[in-house]
């Protein structure tokens, strides 16, 4: 058996099995279990820089251009450091050079919005939209910069052509429905966050949505059952605590509410925002030195396994901001994945220092224990990340397997079963307690969870596939094992997973 690692990690499953956890292939054999890898670039609002002034420089003055034209910005660069220097005259200055080029214009308004001078991105994100209408990375940009300035209308109206033209782009959807909630109209969100929950239901921030909405709509029973599946799937978030114990306080658990929003108070206000967004993170990336950008920066490294790069980059994080957790904690799993697990260990001695309330660094300090065997270390580390946040699925499922390295399947398959009792629709968790049932040879039980599992298509389904088509044959269902082969087959194909094909060539190939 194995650990369930990073939040966007991946569960290697027992005995041959294989399942999958968000965007990672994984490996058909168990191997060093690695820390939880935090969602990565996130909308968010940095510091303002306050000491740097803007100037607007119309250019009618200027040879060949005509005077109506729109103001360019020019900025006083002084305060700011070389590369920040370079990045901003470089991008004004081809954006001068190619007033109607709207890829030149939105680059240089990235560049603008990355050190927060927000008006004067605004006005080339304006620009850029109209120069490329059907480019929906300006009108996105644009409304967020918009929604920062407080300009909701035009916020939400950039955001909805986004969405017209990436009508396919979640992340875009769901800054339109949170747009439209913090607009003032509950009802239409709601609505928006529940279709956006059909093609997304594991995504923690459409479920704090959701509760948010259902709050507002004086909704409070559905809106703590939202926000505790929403703490369910990534908990690490301040305003989601809040919320909660706002909502549980309503509807009379007290001791509960009381917990959380003590929890709430002692993390830092700045964490990461809940929202996945590529686009976001390209602006983050410019503003090279700050603490986010070696944060996300270390991030994409560690998720691609180049452990050295991510490495450097969250010391770095930690140089630019001491004071902040989250890549303090992320250490603790680096740590672990490159073998120096006594470092690992003082790491998270140090962030307890700090924070003893820290999720993540309970958690990832588990995952290293799993993965040198000290199971039963393990579970107390797992333990205390769950009294911090008792709705973590990730923590109850690798509870779950410490329990079951211990000999205590029943225990362990508890576990498995208070996850499903606050998500459902749990895929791992479906997985674990299947995987354990069908150990035992109790395949009936065992495939309902399996077949809970496959619903969804997306890379993971045809691991999943599988270990359903195992149970199956284990049942004397050939029939249907041999379709869900077929589909196995087919989806790896579609994703490039030789792993899993060469599973199915072994397990299933007099069947062709």
């Amino acid at each position: 058996m194995s650990v369930f690692g990073p939040r966007n990690g991946h569960l290697e499953g027992a005995d041959g099995a294989v399942a999958g956890c968000s965007k990672r292939i994984l490996q058909p054999t168990t191997s060093q279990p690695s820390g939880r890898i935090p969602p990565g670039l996130r909308f968010g609002r940095f510091p303002a820089f306050t000491s740097v002034p803007i100037m607007l420089l119309t250019l009618g003055g200027c040879a060949g251009q005509p005077a109506s034209e729109v103001p360019f910005p020019r900025v006083d660069v002084a305060a700011y450091g070389d590369a920040a220097r370079t990045l901003l005259e470089e991008r004004l200055e081809s954006a001068r050079a190619r007033p109607n080029d709207g890829e030149a214009l939105g680059r240089a308004a990235m560049a603008l919005h990355a050190y927060e001078l927000r008006e004067a991105a605004m006005e080339l994100y304006r620009r850029a939209s109209a120069e490329s209408w059907n480019d929906f990375r300006w009108h996105y940009l644009r409304g967020l910069v918009a929604a920062d300035l407080g300009k909701q209308s035009e916020a939400e109206d950039a955001l909805r052509v986004a969405a017209q033209l990436e009508a396919e782009a979640p992340f875009v959807q769901l800054r339109l429905a949170t747009t439209v909630l913090e607009g003032g109209r509950p009802r239409e969100a709601l609505e928006m966050y529940e279709r956006i929950a059909e093609d997304q239901p594991d995504a923690m921030a459409i479920h704090f949505g959701r509760g948010r909405a259902l709050a507002a709509l004086d909704r409070h029973e559905e809106a703590v059952v939202a926000l505790e599946l929403a703490a369910s799937l990534d908990g690490d978030y301040r305003p989601l605590y809040y919320q909660l114990a706002q909502a549980l306080r309503i509807v009379g658990r007290e001791s509960e509410s009381e917990r959380f929003q003590a929890i709430s108070e002692e993390m830092a206000p700045d964490r990461r925002p809940p929202f996945t967004d590529a686009l976001s993170g390209q602006v983050e990336e410019l503003r090279e030195g700050s603490y986010l950008h070696h944060l996300n920066r270390g991030l994409r490294f560690e998720a691609a396994g180049q452990l050295e790069a991510s490495l450097r980059e969250y010391l770095r994080a930690v140089a630019a901001e001491p004071d902040r957790i989250h890549a303090r904690a992320n250490l603790i799993s680096v740590y672990g994945r490159m073998g120096r697990d006594e470092t690992a260990e003082e790491t998270y001695r140090r962030t307890l220092e700090m924070n003893p309330n820290t999720e993540e660094a309970h958690y990832n300090y588990g995952v290293v224990l799993s993965g040198i065997g000290k199971h039963s270390e393990a579970e107390a580390a797992y333990r205390k990340a769950l009294a911090v946040n008792q709705y973590s699925a990730d923590a109850r499922l690798n509870l779950g397997d410490a329990l079951e390295h211990q000999g205590q399947v029943e225990a362990a398959r508890k576990q498995f079963r208070l996850v499903l009792q606050v998500n459902p629709g749990h895929r791992l968790a479906h997985f674990r307690l299947g995987m354990s049932l069908h150990r035992e040879n109790r395949n009936l039980e065992a495939l309902d969870h399996f077949r809970s599992m496959t619903g969804t298509k997306d890379e993971r389904t045809s691991q999943f596939l599988v270990v359903l088509a195992r149970a199956e044959r284990a049942l004397g269902n050939n029939s249907a094992a041999a379709l869900h082969v077929t589909e196995a087959r087919r989806i790896a194909r579609q994703y490039g997973q030789t792993e899993i094909l060469a599973i199915l060539e072994r397990e299933f190939r007099s069947w062709d």
